[in-house]
């Protein structure tokens, strides 16, 4: 990570921010090598005990045992894992946020604090917090129409365990190729789940970056903190 020089307060709220992001990458790498080194581990245990079988049949009712377990480190260890990751890191971007606008506010001596405003939901009030100060708009950031898509798969998975039910959820699944069939139906309606990708956490954080980068270019340039 490059280390800029640090002239203002923005610069350092910056910073901070950077590391955030930039941790959080390094963890998403670090858990998608360890799981597929696990994979990678059972797969080799798996083949390593069919191999003391003469029996084929008896071997591919062995394969056809294992198979569960291949299952749960190739797709049920990578959901949960990675939904958690996701998670966290949408808090990250809504925590950074926060902090900026109660920055803002202490800056300008405002008489009400950013946890008292109700914007249809806690990362628009914080924006709104900041807009109605600063009078920057940072709706009409380019990441923002992907902050708020991750902001309602987060929401499916915080609210309702990563079960997919409403159309518009279902879409917006398959768009990002979170989407997973299940058989579990709710009255008599197929759904889904969601299953978060490392390649959609990179994109995700790739959009905290944009973010936060154009709403502290804009900061600085108004000595806003």
């Amino acid at each position: 990570m490059a280390i800029h020089k640090l002239e203002t307060r923005s610069d350092w709220l910056s910073l901070g921010t950077r590391i955030e992001i930039d941790e959080l990458s390094r963890y998403l790498d670090a858990i998608k090598g360890q799981l597929e080194n696990m994979a990678k581990a059972h797969e080799k245990s798996v083949d390593d005990e069919a191999a003391k079988i003469d029996d084929e049949e008896e071997k591919d009712r062995f394969y056809e045992w294992a198979g569960e377990d291949h299952w749960r480190y190739a797709k049920t260890m990578p959901q949960i894992f990675l939904n958690s990751l996701f998670v966290t890191i949408y808090s990250v971007l809504e925590s950074e946020v926060y902090k900026v606008a109660r920055r803002i506010g202490t800056k300008h001596k405002q008489l009400f604090d950013v946890s008292e405003v109700r914007r249809g939901d806690y990362l628009e009030s914080a924006c709104y917090y900041i807009e109605r100060i600063t009078g920057i708009k940072a709706k009409i950031f380019d990441s923002w129409g992907s902050l708020k898509e991750g902001q309602r798969l987060r929401n499916v998975i915080v609210h309702s365990n990563g079960k997919v039910i409403e159309d518009a959820d279902i879409q917006l699944a398959k768009k990002h190729n979170v989407f997973i069939e299940s058989k579990i139906e709710i009255t008599g309606r197929p759904i889904g789940e969601i299953s978060i990708t490392y390649e959609f956490c990179k994109s995700f954080l790739d959009a905290l970056r944009a973010f936060f980068t154009e709403l502290y270019k804009q900061i600085k340039a108004g000595n806003f903190v």
